[in-house]
């Protein structure tokens, strides 16, 4: 009779031990995350029109929906050159964000800063951060500045120009 007794209880037990972990198993979130790490890498960029930019860099690191790019330069269809210390691009926004020496160039434009957000989808680089641009023979320091890449726009805040003739 003990052996019964002690054998339904423990089936009790057990059954009641299952549930009980099942539950904290079901209410407690456990949040995991795809990490990569890639050197030498090349990416591309499409938007409405197609390939737009060619982005390439020494090391990447991927993380969900975020790549970080270390040393990364990107080309677009149009010309233009950015090269960057760090990027880390969106790829759920198509945006990125540009740190260390932030460089633009185009056939007649040079733009410097330390840090720069794009918007792949509008080809609109903008910052808050100093700047100098050489446009030809201008050159204009400024803080915060606004790039349409197509067609060519710049818009430059607290500017202060230089021009040559």
């Amino acid at each position: 009779m003990k052996f019964l007794i002690f054998h339904i209880l423990f089936a009790f037990f057990s059954i009641a031990s299952l549930a009980y972990i099942e539950k904290v198993r079901s209410e407690s979130k456990i949040i995991t995350k795809e990490r990569s790490i890639a050197v030498n890498v090349s990416l591309k960029v499409y938007g409405k029109g197609g390939r737009e930019w060619d982005l390439q860099g020494e090391e990447l690191l991927s993380m969900g929906p975020e790549i970080r790019l270390k040393r990364v330069t990107i080309r677009s269809e149009g010309g233009y050159v950015i090269t960057a210390t760090s990027v880390s691009f969106r790829k759920d926004k198509n945006t990125a964000e540009l740190t260390g020496e932030v460089e633009i160039r185009g056939e007649a434009l040079f733009v410097k800063t330390a840090y720069a957000f794009a918007d792949f989808n509008r080809s609109l680089i903008k910052s808050d951060r100093e700047v100098k641009v050489w446009k030809e023979t201008n050159y204009i320091e400024g803080r915060g500045f606004t790039a349409l890449l197509s067609p060519l726009k710049v818009i430059i805040t607290e500017a202060k120009a230089k021009h040559e003739i």
